[in-house]
């Protein structure tokens, strides 16, 4: 007759069971990288502004190998805040120069009506938290707010840009 399992094995079964059911969740919230500098999940952007921005967006690393990511999201992924979704998708999707971390994601969720900047640690001296926050709030946000996406992405685009240059 065999013996039964150990209540230490039952534990660590159960233990493991659960770090391989979220390592699976995890996977999945992680969408394919973007092929433009735009995307927009959402479809709240005009086909023309989207364009217009991947277009400005490519001028902009080819000239200072600085990697600026626009994605628009219909909603955040269930039980994750927009700050801990925008780090994934940054580091997921390896944004920025490989080595110097130069890059930086601005992620809008539209059902929620949250969003964020982060920046990697090669721009952090440029585009820091309260730099990123104050382009939000002061210039997205109320474009946000009176529903001109378009506006909102031109603006918080054109913000960065200016605060990457500085």
């Amino acid at each position: 007759m065999k013996n039964p399992p150990s209540k230490t094995t039952l534990f660590f079964l159960l233990v493991f069971s659960v770090l391989l059911s979220n390592l699976q969740a995890a996977a999945t919230l992680q969408p394919p990288a973007p092929s433009k500098y735009v995307t927009d999940n959402a479809s709240v952007l005009k086909a023309n502004t989207a364009d217009r921005l991947s277009g400005q967006l490519a001028d902009f690393y080819q000239r200072t190998a600085d990697e600026l990511i626009i994605v628009i999201d219909p909603s955040l992924p269930k039980g994750v805040s927009i700050g801990e979704y925008a780090q994934q998708l940054y580091d997921g999707w390896k944004i920025g120069k490989r080595g110097n971390d130069t890059g930086a994601l601005l992620l809008i969720c539209t059902q929620e009506r949250q969003g964020r900047i982060h920046a990697g640690r090669g721009l952090a001296t440029k585009l820091t938290e309260n730099v990123c926050r104050k382009i939000f709030t002061e210039t997205i946000a109320p474009r946000l707010d009176a529903g001109d996406y378009d506006a909102a992405c031109k603006a918080g685009v054109n913000a960065l840009i200016a605060a990457v240059l500085r």
